[in-house]
C-alpha cells in the first residue's frame, strides 16, 4: 500500500517557544475487554481502562492538569487514507455486538484461500493477525477516539499552535498495518499521523515501545518520504515473532528508510542511552522537522509484558533528549502495561518533553 500526499510547503516549522498540550477522550474508556487469549490459556486483559485514566490522574496530580485538554472529534476519511475500507467497516460492524459480547477471529484463511464473503465479524481471522485481539460493542468508538487524538494531535503541529503534543491513544495503534489488526492494536495513529504531517514537513517516526511496530513499517516500508526507526526487543523471542528484525531495511524507493534495532535480555538505562543516541542522531541526519514518537512504557523493568530493565527516572531523560533534538514532537501512547507506575513514567517523560 502506498500513501500518497501532496507536499504543500518546503518551509520549516519555526517555533520560538515550547507550547505544548496533552489530549485525550472520554470515548476510549468504552473499550473495556476483559479476557485474552494467550498460548492456550485465558489470561485478564491488559489493555484496559485503567491505562490513560492512571495517566490523567497522574497528570493532574503533578500540576499538570492545565496541559489536558479533550480531542476534537472528525469524520473517518483520515482513517481510510491509511487503512483498507473493508477492514475499517469491519471493525465499525462490532457496533452491532450486544453489551458484554466479544468477538476474536476464529479462522485464518491462508494464501490459497483469500477470498471472504460480507465482510462481518465472522471475517475477524481475515483481518486479525492474532487470537489475543478482542472486538467489542464499542471498540470502533475507543480506536477511532484514539485516531482522533492522533489526526488533531498532527493538525495542532501544523498548524502551529503547538509543538509539544502528547496524545494518549488508547487503544494503541503500531501493530495495526494496511489491512491487519492486532496486538490490541485497531488504527494506526502514529501513520495516521505521519500521513498528515509529511505533506508540509520532513517527517520521521521513532517507535520506543518494547515490541515492534510491525504495522508502521508495513504501512511505510516503500515510501521515502517518512523515515521509521524502532528500538525494541529481539523478535525471534519477542512479539510480534515475525517482523523487527535487523536487516528489515525497506524496500523499492523506500531502502534505507527502515531502521531496526533489536535488542536481546534485560537493557538497562545505560545500554538503552547508547541506542537511543544513535537512534536520533540517524534520525536527524535525515533531515527531520517533526518527529512522532510512538512512546511505549512496556519497556520499563515491572512491566509485566516486556524483559527490559528501563528506570522510571529514565524516561525523564528519553523526553529530554528527543525535545532536545527535534522542538516539534508529536508523542502518541503505545504499550505500558504496570498500572502501579504507569502514570509516574509518562508524566517523567512529559516533564522531558518539557524541557
Amino acid at each position: 500500500m502506498q500513501i500518497i500526499f501532496k507536499r504543500k510547503s518546503k518551509d520549516p516549522v519555526k517555533l520560538s517557544e515550547k507550547r505544548a498540550v496533552v489530549l485525550y477522550s472520554e470515548e476510549e474508556k468504552l473499550h473495556s475487554p476483559n479476557r485474552e487469549w494467550n498460548f492456550g490459556r485465558t489470561m485478564p486483559y491488559p489493555e484496559n481502562e485503567e491505562r490513560g485514566q492512571t495517566i490523567i490522574n497522574t497528570i493532574k496530580k503533578h500540576d499538570y492538569g492545565s496541559l489536558l485538554h479533550q480531542t476534537r472529534q472528525f469524520d473517518d476519511s483520515y482513517i481510510k487514507a491509511v487503512h483498507d475500507n473493508d477492514m475499517v467497516q469491519h471493525i465499525k460492524s462490532c457496533m452491532d455486538l450486544d453489551e458484554g459480547q466479544a468477538v476474536y477471529p476464529h479462522v485464518f484463511p491462508y494464501h490459497q484461500f483469500s477470498r471472504r464473503g460480507d465482510v462481518n465479524l465472522r471475517a475477524a481471522g481475515y483481518f486479525c493477525f492474532d487470537v489475543g485481539t478482542q472486538i467489542q460493542k464499542h471498540t470502533y468508538r475507543a480506536a477511532k477516539a484514539a485516531a482522533d487524538i492522533a489526526l488533531d494531535g498532527a493538525l495542532c503541529i501544523r498548524e502551529k499552535r503547538n509543538n509539544i503534543v502528547f496524545g494518549l491513544c488508547r487503544p494503541p495503534g503500531h501493530h495495526a498495518d494496511y489491512n491487519a489488526y492486532g496486538g490490541y492494536c485497531y488504527f494506526n495513529n502514529a501513520a495516521i499521523a505521519a500521513n498528515v504531517l509529511a505533506g508540509d514537513m520532513r517527517t520521521a517516526i521513532l517507535d520506543l515501545d518494547f515490541h515492534h511496530g510491525n504495522g508502521t513499517q508495513g504501512l511505510f516500508y516503500e515510501n521515502p518520504h517518512i523515515l521509521y526507526v524502532s528500538i525494541h526487543g529481539d523478535p525471534r523471542v519477542t512479539y510480534p515473532y515475525f517482523s523487527g528484525f535487523a536487516d528489515e531495511s525497506g524496500s523499492r524507493l523506500g531502502r534505507g528508510y527502515n531502521i531496526n534495532i533489536p535488542l536481546t535480555g534485560h537493557v538497562d538505562d545505560k545500554v538503552y542511552r547508547n541506542h537511543l543516541k544513535d537512534a536520533l542522531k540517524k534520525i536527524k541526519a535525515y533531515g527531520t522537522e517533526i518527529l512522532i514518537v510512538s512512546i511505549g512504557f512496556d519497556t520499563y523493568y515491572a512491566d509485566p509484558l516486556g524483559d527490559f530493565d528501563l528506570s522510571s527516572g529514565f524516561y525523564h531523560e528519553m523526553g529530554y533528549r528527543i525535545q532536545q533534538n527535534f522542538p516539534c514532537t508529536l508523542a502518541l501512547l503505545e504499550g505500558g502495561y504496570d498500572i502501579e507506575d504507569l502514570g509516574l513514567n509518562a508524566v517523567n517523560f512529559l516533564k522531558g518533553l518539557l524541557g
